[in-house]
């Protein structure tokens, strides 16, 4: 576990291991590849009646100044507002991997702090990424 990156709630510290992890040694083909399914997915979910409407009062309850993925449409895959807001492009449809630690969840949106290393997630941290568009 690399602890020189491991500052919990370190919006550069996350926004590095992230460019680290998808970034660089990442081959330009692959990056390409990925932002043509992010492409698709979203093209595929902007069809009229492909995909329920978003609900009114998804965030009805929750503490403020909270985000997760009730911010984010359902028309919009969460990898397209990450892709736009930071220019990193992270893989479509597959099992969310820490950037800090590298662990694999099987979850595709990542949850608020990872399991084995205790880094907030970059997409719960509104200072690196903003969901509500």
């Amino acid at each position: 576990m690399p602890s020189d990156i491991l500052i919990k709630d370190d919006k550069d510290a996350l926004y590095t291991a992230l460019k680290k992890k998808y970034g660089e040694n990442v081959p330009q083909e692959l990056i390409d590849y990925w932002d043509k399914r992010i492409n698709e997915e979203y093209k595929k979910r902007n069809i009229k009646n492909s995909i329920a409407e978003d609900p009114k009062d998804y965030a009805k309850g929750r503490h403020l100044g909270k985000q997760d993925i009730g911010d984010i449409s359902y028309k919009v895959p969460w990898q397209k507002i990450v892709r736009d807001q930071l220019g990193i492009t992270i893989p479509i449809n597959r099992p969310y991997t820490c950037p800090v630690c590298g662990y694999k969840m099987m979850v595709d949106f990542p949850p608020e702090r990872c399991i084995m290393c205790g880094a907030t997630s970059f997409l719960h941290l509104r200072k690196l990424i903003n969901l509500k568009q």
